[in-house]
């Protein structure tokens, strides 16, 4: 089994990550209230919200981004940056529906890094036939756009071409931009070739380089339960997250072939979480049909 679409883990690709397609938990957004009362500052908040987003603190870029548009619902800025915060969290399904929404409809020429946005979003939402094809038609826009060349390497990555991936990877590192997250995507290539003490220390590159993305942090974890250090990997997090990595790192292990680890680590997972799992348990069926349909083959076959 190849590992299917990041992630974002890993996103973690400013919109691509270069993780599987791990059923992870929504974004914890925090709640806005529409605010009208004179102390407050759209633009002062749009502009603190662009340099989280620039310090790829995405999470309370996203909630910046937000309270602007709760305020000024016409300000079609804060809606984009609202899109571009989603994608690089890995949330494509909301980053999506934003980008495609008729709202943009009559424009003009859009921003070329807005374009880049939404062939991303739809490419992880499986909009395109051929992902390889947008990402090549979103070059000729934009040729050094590391969003594009992170994408590049973890559509090589889903296909096992691990060289190919790294060198997409290192085109990435070149712009000079997302460096922690090209770099964190170098260490989920290394991580989906069971290369897990490699993969540490490049998750760790990037925790330095971005000490406040999680993403980052929930991989180096992820990294610690495929070589057993269980304490490490849950130390000082909550039960929700803990579970949420669990089954990450279980659909990790399922896409090597690593059944009973899976296995192990989706139950786990159930067993912590303080809410039922829903994501857990489909992992956990899906692996048990794909036993039951592998037995029935070896049943069926001629000897």
């Amino acid at each position: 089994m190849r590992a299917a679409l990041f992630i974002g883990v890993s996103v973690a690709l400013m919109g691509c990550a270069s993780t599987p397609k791990v059923d992870i938990a929504p974004v914890n957004i925090e709640p806005v209230q529409t605010m009208k009362s004179d102390p407050f500052d759209a633009d002062e908040v749009f502009a603190t919200a662009q340099k989280d987003y620039a310090n790829e603190n995405y999470l309370e870029a996203l909630n910046g981004f937000r309270k602007v548009s709760a305020y000024d619902p016409d300000r079609k800025d804060a809606l984009s940056g609202q899109a571009n915060s989603l994608l690089a969290l890995g949330e494509y399904q909301q980053a999506a529906k934003i980008y495609w929404a008729p709202v943009w409809t009559g424009e003009g020429s859009l921003d070329v890094s807005f374009q880049i946005g939404k062939t991303l979003s739809g490419i992880y939402t499986d909009r395109y036939d051929s992902p390889m094809r947008a990402i090549n038609d979103g070059m000729v826009l934009s040729p050094n756009d590391p969003r594009l060349w992170n994408a590049k390497g973890h559509y090589h990555d889903k296909q096992g071409e691990w060289m190919e991936a790294l060198s997409s990877y290192v085109e990435a590192m070149k712009s000079g931009k997302w460096r922690g997250g090209t770099i964190n995507n170098m260490g989920m290539s290394l991580l989906l070739q069971d290369r897990l003490d490699e993969a540490q220390k490049k998750f760790q590159q990037a925790i330095n380089l971005t000490p406040h993305n999680r993403v980052y942090e929930n991989n180096l974890r992820m990294v610690y339960i495929l070589q057993g250090n269980l304490d490490a990997a849950l130390d000082n997090i909550d039960e929700v997250r803990g579970a949420d990595i669990l089954n990450d790192a279980g659909y990790v292990a399922m896409t090597r072939g690593k059944v009973n680890v899976a296995r192990r680590l989706f139950s786990k997972a159930l067993d912590i979480s303080p809410t039922y799992h829903a994501k857990a348990q489909a992992n956990l069926d899906k692996l048990d049909a794909l036993e039951t349909a592998a037995r029935a083959e070896t049943a069926g076959a001629t000897p």
